[in-house]
C-alpha cells in the first residue's frame, strides 16, 4: 500500500511511501533527511501505525522537541503510545568492530518487538565501524522485517558504509532517497531525489523543498524558487 506523508504538497509531489518496504535516505548533515523521515513516519502514525524511532543524535526530549519545532508534532502519538523513541547515544561508545557488531544485533532483535514500523536516525556511526559481513546479516534481518510487514526507515550520511557494500545496500532497499542542497535561482534549498522506487509508487523523481519553522516541510516549485 501507499502511505500519505500528510503533508498535502509533498504528497502531491513525491506520490506517498509505500508499506510496508525498506527505505534509505542518505543525506549530508542539514539536508533535511531526518525532518523528511519524520515526516515519514508521522504519515504512518497517521494512518494508524505504531513503531518506534531510534535516535543516535538526540534524547527523547530533545527529538520530539526539535521535530515539533518545524511542525512535524509527534508528541501526541507519543502521549498516547502509538510511538516510542529509543535514544542511543553513540557520543559515549568506544567504537570497534565489535562493539557495533553488538548494536547491529540489538537492533534487529528490537525489531522484533515493533509492531508496524522503525526508524533508525541515524546508522552512520554504527555502519562507519560495521564490518562488511556484519552489515550484511543487518540487512538480511531488516529484510525478513519487511517480508513480516513492517516498514523500516533507515538515515545515513553519504559514505556512511564501507565502499564496496554501499552499492550493495542501495539495491537491496525498495526505495533509496538522497537529499542535498542546491542554490537555485537566488535562493538556497534543499533537494529530495527518488534515485530508487518500488512497484506501485509514482510522483516526481526530484522535488525542491525548505524546511520552514512555521509551516514544516514547504515544497518550493522551481518558478518561485528562480523569482
Amino acid at each position: 500500500m501507499i502511505i500519505r506523508t500528510m503533508n498535502e504538497e509533498l504528497d502531491r509531489r513525491l506520490g506517498g511511501i509505500p508499506f510496508p518496504a525498506l527505505i534509505l535516505i542518505e543525506g549530508d548533515h542539514g539536508t533535511g533527511k531526518s525532518v523528511m523521515a519524520a515526516q515519514f513516519i508521522y504519515g504512518l502514525l497517521s494512518s494508524g501505525k505504531s513503531g518506534y524511532v531510534i535516535t543516535t543524535e538526540q534524547s527523547t526530549y530533545g527529538y520530539l522537541r526539535k521535530m515539533r519545532e518545524v511542525k512535524v508534532d509527534l508528541i501526541p502519538f507519543f502521549l498516547r503510545g502509538k510511538l516510542g523513541v529509543a535514544p542511543l547515544n553513540t557520543s559515549r561508545f568506544s567504537w570497534n568492530s565489535s562493539l557495533a557488531k553488538r548494536l547491529l544485533y540489538v537492533i534487529l532483535d528490537f525489531i522484533k518487538r515493533v509492531r508496524d514500523f522503525l526508524l533508525i536516525d541515524s546508522l552512520t556511526v554504527i555502519s562507519t565501524f560495521s564490518r562488511r559481513e556484519d552489515l550484511m546479516e543487518f540487512l538480511r534481518g531488516l529484510r525478513v522485517a519487511v517480508t513480516e510487514g513492517k516498514g523500516i526507515i533507515i538515515t545515513v550520511h553519504p559514505n556512511a558504509f564501507p565502499e564496496d557494500f554501499g552499492t550493495r545496500v542501495k539495491s537491496e532497499v525498495d526505495v533509496y532517497f538522497r537529499t542535498s542542497s542546491a542554490s537555485i535561482g537566488n535562493r538556497r534549498l534543499k533537494v529530495i531525489e527518488k534515485i530508487k522506487t518500488s512497484e506501485g509508487t509514482f510522483g516526481s523523481d526530484s522535488v525542491s523543498f525548505d524546511v520552514d519553522p512555521s509551516l514544516g516541510i514547504k515544497v518550493v516549485p522551481l518558478t518561485l524558487s528562480r523569482a
